[in-house]
């Protein structure tokens, strides 16, 4: 019995320090505490979250101008490349015309 009388005093004694402990320091108090914290991470993780969002739009959007400057650059390059063919044809002309003409003066000559 006696045993049991002890046990229900040591739990009453430490029922009251737990209860003064928490009156002391302010459960509630605490809590908000540890809430604001808890709010505040995850307000910067969402500042972070959309700074790399915006990071990855940005980004996303200078990969499609250059792919679309890789685009107009090719389409240049092929036209540039025409024109190099045309003008090599006419200087083949040319060439051969200049030498036609100095063979029919070395003929008449």
């Amino acid at each position: 019995m006696k045993t049991i009388k002890i046990l229900k005093m040591e739990s009453e004694s430490l029922l009251i320090v737990v209860s003064s402990l928490v009156g002391a320091l302010g459960i509630k108090e605490i809590w908000q505490i540890i809430k604001q914290k808890i709010d505040i991470n995850a307000k910067k993780e969402e500042r972070v979250d959309n700074v790399f969002a915006e990071q990855i739009d940005t980004l996303t959007k200078k990969i499609g101008e250059l792919e679309h400057k890789i685009d107009e650059l090719i389409t240049e390059n092929t036209h540039l490349k025409v024109k190099i063919v045309k003008m090599e044809a006419r200087l083949i002309a040319t060439a051969k015309k200049r030498n036609d003409t100095k063979r029919y003066k070395d003929e008449r000559d």
